[in-house]
């Protein structure tokens, strides 16, 4: 099930109530049955509806230019579950969607049926219902709401299987639930898918946001600016992208630029370290010092040279062969 949601800011509450009840496009079955909730709403005029949406928008409590004084909003299910959709269906969901909308808010809902889809318009204050407090929901707040009420209509009425979509929660490259159908029905991939998955090919390929930017040229997509900055690109055709819908933020950018940095200053820490491992390479290797021997002084050398002298003196001495002595005793 799709969700619509359209911000007024100007008090038209009759114009939307006169469209969604007077419309030729309002359904009524063959038996002349349809349905009309009013939620917190008296008499079943819709001039008394419009006067009661206006009082209750006097009680505001905080007045902003931009305040939104009511939101059109829509239930859209897919053609092809046209078959197994019914009034009490239809009014069954819708009633389920106020009471997790918001229960506090004014709500007037009509069903309509319109190029072979069914779908339900709701008139939804801006303000809770006397206090004067805002009725806006966050970004957060609306996606879980989407998937919420997506939740109920898939255990209640399974057979609407058609009419399940991807509703992603942060993800603001995430296809909207229009292309979903448009995928669903033939197929084939998005523009939005093609141009992400080229992005991100490039983001791989790039070091710096400049690259960037010039691969995405070279890839055949044209970049586009608002005020002076690069906001995102266009196809051949005139479909533009914002790189922020597509996941691409300029915080993501900017980090091509760090690592871009830090690539350059590992690269010079690098060169650096080449550079004096080279020049310790070049530089010729100290021979050790020879030991030399102490040698004696000249008083001690000569010393030394009458000593070894006398010693060979003995030597020779010693090595001749002694005379006899004269026998004392001679025999007779």
């Amino acid at each position: 099930m799709i969700v619509k949601i359209k911000s007024h800011k100007r008090a038209v509450f009759g114009r939307v109530l006169q469209y969604m009840v007077g419309s030729k496009d309002r359904l009524i079955d063959p038996n002349g049955r349809s349905f009309i909730i009013t939620h917190n709403l008296k008499s079943r005029s819709l001039a008394n509806w419009e006067k009661q949406y206006r009082d209750n928008e006097a009680l505001r409590l905080r007045h902003r230019k931009d305040s939104v004084l009511l939101t059109h909003e829509i239930l859209s299910w897919h053609k092809d579950d046209s078959a197994n959709m019914t009034l009490e269906k239809m009014e069954a969901i819708a009633r389920e969607y106020i009471r997790q909308r918001n229960p506090k808010g004014l709500y007037v809902a009509v069903p309509h049926f319109d190029k072979e889809h069914y779908h339900v318009h709701l008139c939804v204050s801006g303000l809770e219902y006397k206090t004067g407090k805002s009725l806006r929901m966050s970004r957060s707040e609306l996606g879980k709401l989407k998937k919420d009420i997506q939740q109920y209509q898939i255990e209640k009425y399974a057979e609407l299987s058609k009419s399940t979509v991807r509703h992603g929660l942060g993800d603001r490259s995430a296809m909207t639930d229009t292309e979903y159908q448009i995928k669903r029905r033939t197929g084939r991939e998005t523009g939005r898918e093609l141009v992400s998955a080229m992005l991100k090919t490039c983001y791989k390929k790039a070091n710096s946001k400049e690259t960037f930017l010039e691969l995405l040229k070279e890839s055949g997509l044209k970049i586009y600016e608002r005020s002076g900055k690069v906001t995102g690109v266009m196809q051949n055709d005139g479909t533009k992208f914002r790189f922020s819908r597509l996941g691409f933020t300029e915080e993501r950018l900017r980090d091509l630029e760090k690592t871009n940095i830090r690539g350059r200053d590992l690269g010079r820490m690098r060169e650096k370290e080449s550079r004096i491992m080279e020049r310790e390479r070049s530089q010729p290797i100290e021979k050790e010092e020879e030991i030399k021997p102490i040698l004696p002084s000249e008083k001690e050398a000569a010393s030394l040279s009458r000593q070894e002298e006398l010693n060979a003196m003995r030597t020779e001495q010693d090595n001749q062969p002694r005379e006899q002595e004269p026998d004392q005793n001679p025999s007779i």
